[in-house]
């Protein structure tokens, strides 16, 4: 699997096929400098590279990034000192300011957009600052480490009525077999669905981590943020973070973020959420009580696992570490699709009988499929909804922190979406918001 930022890389570079005119000070608000939007990326990303000993940054991000027919790039910030280094590199023509200190960025009236890429537990911070400043913000997934965090950044949206686009890019690319997907559960293909199975892979098994020094050039204190203080350890840091609790979810909400957003989109839950969620799992560890980790030097999120959640209408979601792909079973079929394929017997009788195009642009906002990073350069223009919106995303995030909480607490939940609380169960609500670190706090 590609890293996010290497991915958002890939998005950007794509969008140079297309160039809009961005009428500066009307809609994106900034200085008039010309007719493209100015934009900034905070976390470009690092990770040693055990099979030569140089670092693999990145380095894809930073050359996409130009995006010189689309969008000019003006800052770029990192807490790692190494990666700063990288994209000096790798720029091209432009010369965009590399910087350690995200505020410098959000202080600045002659951005228009800002581009996340770090850690899962900053993202919610730097994207309720940069809407506020009147900035429009991508984000990659998932955006919130908790359920509290998603209501937050939904409010925000709202209030400042600033285009937020998540970096799910399932919505868009991958040749639309996400989409027909999708219109084939809606056109009735396989009948009533009774059961989705999201197959995200095992998450990481490791541990117990000896501590090391901290790097010369990472600022280890900007880099934990919101988040508790903990003695550096090389597996908390870069691609592996995502199997701690303090920074994110574990695979259940870095792939899951991917495929319960597109099993809930076609079973019409993409508003809305399970009503009761169980599952087992297989640990590093073990939790307390409270499912909180006992260990500090060992990765803390499900290694295997089997969650099933239930929806109104009869749907039964099962996310396991099963085979990476979603499979949608209904009355009269089923088919299985991933990044790579699109297959079964519902799928096979496509080429007698195709989705409609009108279909696929009915799910993509009225217009056919485009690069994800094309969509949202062109939400900015037109200030509509990107096809990849907050509110839906933060719905696909609940389901997989209540998979979370499930797991952790080792006991069935049910689950109020219209009030958007646990059902007589006070640890687990309180389980949905976290305390930021003095300093870190969201204002």
């Amino acid at each position: 699997m590609s890293t996010r930022r290497v991915f958002l890389a890939r998005s950007i570079a794509a969008v140079g096929a297309t160039t809009v005119a961005y009428p500066r000070g009307q809609v994106l608000g900034a200085q008039e400098k010309n007719d493209r939007p100015r934009v900034a990326v905070v976390g470009v990303g690092y990770q040693p590279d055990a099979g030569n000993g140089k670092p693999r940054r990145g380095r894809g991000i930073a050359i996409a990034l130009q995006a010189q027919k689309h969008a000019d790039l003006v800052a770029v910030c990192d807490v790692d000192g190494v990666a700063r280094d990288a994209v000096t590199g790798w720029v091209g023509k432009q010369h965009p300011e590399t910087i350690a200190d995200y505020r410098r960025i959000i202080d600045r009236d002659d951005i228009d957009a800002v581009l996340i890429g770090t850690p899962d537990h900053w993202h919610v911070k730097i994207a309720v600052e940069a809407l506020r400043s009147g900035k429009d913000v991508y984000c990659e997934k998932p955006v919130t480490v908790t359920i509290d965090e998603g209501k937050l950044l939904r409010k925000v949206i709202g209030e400042t009525g600033r285009v937020f686009q998540v970096g799910t890019q399932q919505r868009s690319e991958y040749e639309s077999r996400f989409l027909t997907a999708i219109a084939m559960v809606r056109d009735g293909r396989i009948g009533k669905v009774r059961r989705v199975r999201c197959g995200i892979g095992s998450g990481r098994r490791g541990g117990p981590f000896a501590t090391e020094p901290v790097p010369p050039k990472l600022d280890w204190n900007a880099w934990q943020g919101p988040a508790p203080v903990a003695q550096y350890i090389q597996q908390r840091c870069h691609r592996t973070f995502r199997f701690w609790y303090e920074y994110a979810g574990g695979q259940i909400t870095d792939w899951g973020a991917h495929h319960v957003d597109i099993a809930q989109w076609a079973i019409g839950h993409e508003s809305g959420g399970p009503v009761s969620i169980r599952g087992t799992a297989d640990w590093n560890q073990t939790l307390d009580s409270r499912g909180m980790p006992r260990r500090d030097d060992t990765y803390s999120t499900p290694v295997d696992f089997s969650v099933t959640a239930e929806f109104n209408g009869g749907v039964e979601m099962v996310i396991d570490s099963s085979r990476n792909g979603i499979t949608f079973e209904g009355q009269s079929g089923r088919f299985f699709v991933n990044r790579g394929t699109l297959e079964g017997i519902p799928v096979d009788q496509l080429a007698d009988k195709p989705i409609a195009e009108s279909s696929l642009r009915s799910l993509y906002g009225g217009s056919l499929p485009t690069t994800h990073m094309a969509n949202f350069f062109d939400c900015m223009r037109t200030r509509r909804q990107p096809i990849s919106d907050f509110s839906s995303h933060h719905r696909t995030l609940t389901t997989c922190h209540l998979a979370n909480l499930t797991l952790r607490l080792d006991r069935p939940l049910r689950w109020d979406a219209e009030s958007e609380r646990v059902i007589d169960d006070d640890i687990a609500n309180q389980l949905m918001t976290r305390e930021y670190r003095q300093g870190f706090e969201i204002e």
